[in-house]
């Protein structure tokens, strides 16, 4: 009899299986070669997708759920709801950059791994909105259409996730986000919450110590 492997193997074996298509994209990964990293054997991985691409689809499936978790567990330090949509997008960058070019490009090439990145992307943007949202009825940032400073942000990420262009801008990945925080957050600010963004820049602050 074939054996069954439990919820939890399953979800380590997708863990490790995201660590090294994170790193190195999928394209030119064998099963073989992912089994070999997670010292485990290809029947293994087997057990869990009946074949690669379905076994990269759950990985990436896998990573958004922990990645929403992740970033709300991070909004809720928030002590406004204006610090709470920073925190959060904040997260969702800091958590998305350990996507290499590879991955991004894989994912952009692969039908199936594209559709399931784009249902995460679409939790984000549908939370970050309503975050924004309760901001502006909070009187704490100013009436807009959220969906689209949404979408807009999202675009943002992409770039302060690209490491050759920070280099070549002579920017930190912190410095890069610092920057987002002045050109987007501060337009749309109302005026007289200075005192929450100090407060807020130095809750970010604190939350990238702890992440390295």
């Amino acid at each position: 009899m074939p054996i069954k492997y439990s919820k939890d193997r399953n979800q380590e074996l997708l863990d490790g299986v995201m660590k090294i298509i994170a790193a190195r994209g999928f394209s030119e990964v064998t099963i073989a070669e992912i089994a070999s990293e997670l010292h485990c054997s290809a029947t293994s991985l087997y057990k869990v997708a009946p074949n690669k691409d379905s076994l990269v689809v759950l990985a990436i499936v896998r990573w958004g759920e922990l990645a929403l978790k992740e970033w709300e567990a991070q909004a809720i330090r928030g002590n406004t709801a204006s610090e709470r949509a920073r925190l959060y997008y904040r997260a969702a960058v800091t958590g998305i950059s350990i996507w290499s070019h590879e991955l991004r490009n894989d994912v952009n090439r692969f039908e199936s791994a594209r559709l399931a990145y784009a249902k995460i992307s679409d939790g984000f943007i549908d939370r970050f909105a309503d975050m924004l949202n309760e901001a502006i009825e909070a009187n704490e940032i100013r009436q807009h259409n959220t969906r689209f400073i949404a979408h807009i942000l999202r675009q943002m990420a992409l770039v302060i996730r690209d490491e050759q262009l920070l280099s070549n801008c002579g920017l930190t990945h912190t410095q890069a986000l610092l920057e987002v925080e002045n050109i987007i957050w501060d337009g749309i600010r109302i005026e007289g919450s200075g005192a929450r963004r100090q407060a807020i820049v130095a809750i970010l602050e604190k939350q990238e110590e702890v992440v390295h």
